[in-house]
């Protein structure tokens, strides 16, 4: 089979449907195997790293792998928040180096980079990406984590980065940090000894209290969100802090640009006072706003109260309220249409209608809710059913 034929399919061929090229016939000469991974790869990375999609000689690896890498976007804030913590020319070892994104990145702040996995695939698929990319000088291993850490020497780096495969032999995601591999818990004193700054990514749904009585030394937690919906929580572990570490979530825009970062100790936002909007502020032509994914995750309510002069409905709705539209709020705002309260000749007129159904601080689940009301999904219209301050069970009529 001929190389550049196989390439020429690949180029012809790169917008098509897979599964119909997979069915369809295909010239002897080209290995239609590997032009599918490409053309597969290519589709993929056109929407999560579109550097490597607009990079003309990119090589891709099985679809998993691009499915578990991180979103080109994520990778360049953390590289980012390194570069601004930790300054530039760093020493740094991506251990788990998977698609090479986070690694890729990181490396643009750094003197010397090390790249390190375990597949074969994957170290051959990095090696030949980072020449493309313009970062030959990146050096490439292929070993355990665990192999290429037993090997360092103690301060030889500067940072080390870790992605811990978060699913099991069977396939089952995993949340707890001691089940996933490399097992971070275990391996934190050994690589601390590394490096004074080790970066460890994490599952979007792990507990982040239970986190922090896993991992020591612990002084940012990153809680990220691509198009409001949260991505990942990254822990930096610092030798030697053992103070209260920052809690910053952030949520990236389809374009790239930052939707705004929250930020603060739980000590700090505990301190500050949380407003409760009385029940009779809400009037229509007011807003409720709700915060996005990763500001939820992060909990800093009262911060964001006090940054967007809102007030909560309930000390555990997380909704808000405000007179006027505010601004920059990190998450959806709507204009307030109403109140329907929650008795059977209300919600009666409810049935058939069209309404984007939610739930806040309720007993019943949306999918509950919406069969019971009637309701046909879609539309322009919003309902949340929520609980107010008055312990009113109450359904929100908005706009956006």
């Amino acid at each position: 089979m001929e190389k550049n034929l196989t390439n020429q399919y690949i180029r012809e061929h790169l917008t098509d449907d897979v599964r119909k090229l997979a069915l369809a016939s295909h010239p002897q000469s080209v290995d239609i195997q590997y032009a599918l991974k490409q053309i597969s790869g290519w589709q993929a990375a056109r929407a999560k790293v579109p550097l490597w999609a607009d990079t003309e000689g990119i090589v891709y690896p099985k679809h998993l792998s691009l499915e578990q890498c991180t979103s080109q976007f994520i990778a360049q804030y953390k590289a980012s928040f390194i570069e601004k913590l930790l300054g530039r020319s760093l020493r740094m070892a991506d251990i788990t180096g998977g698609m090479g994104v986070d690694c890729f990145f990181i490396s643009q702040s750094a003197a010397h980079t090390y790249y390190n996995e375990m597949s074969t695939e994957l170290c051959d698929c990095a090696r030949a990406n980072f020449k493309t990319l313009g970062r030959p000088e990146i050096e490439v291993n292929c070993c355990s984590a665990e192999d290429y850490i037993s090997h360092l020497e103690p301060d030889s780096l500067d940072l080390i980065y870790l992605d811990p495969a978060r699913r099991s032999d069977a396939g089952r995601k995993l949340v707890s940090i001691s089940d996933c591999q490399p097992d971070a818990v275990a391996l934190q004193d050994s690589l601390l000894s590394i490096a004074p700054n080790v970066m460890v990514k994490l599952s979007p749904m792990l507990d982040i209290s239970r986190a922090l009585t896993e991992l020591k030394h612990v002084s940012h937690v990153l809680i990220i969100g691509l198009e409001g919906e949260c991505k990942e929580i990254t822990l930096l572990l610092q030798r030697g802090f053992n103070s209260e570490p920052t809690l910053t979530a952030v949520d990236i825009k389809p374009d790239g640009t930052l939707e705004g970062a929250v930020s603060s100790a739980k000590s700090i936002d505990a301190a500050l006072p949380l407003p409760i909007a009385d029940a009779t502020c809400l009037q229509p032509g007011t807003y409720i706003s709700e915060p996005s994914a990763p500001y939820m995750k992060c909990a800093l309510f009262r911060t964001i109260a006090a940054r967007t002069g809102t007030a909560l409905l309930h000390p555990d709705t997380h909704l808000f309220w405000s007179k006027e539209k505010p601004e920059q709020f990190p998450g959806r705002v709507f204009r307030l249409e109403g109140i329907i309260p929650f008795d059977k000749k209300s919600l009666s007129a409810l049935a058939k209608t069209q309404a984007n159904l939610s739930v806040r601080n309720f007993p019943e689940t949306a999918p509950q809710l919406q069969k019971k009301l009637k309701l046909r999904d879609g539309g322009s219209r919003y309902l949340i059913a929520t609980t107010l301050s008055d312990s009113r069970r109450i359904l929100l009529d908005l706009r956006k």
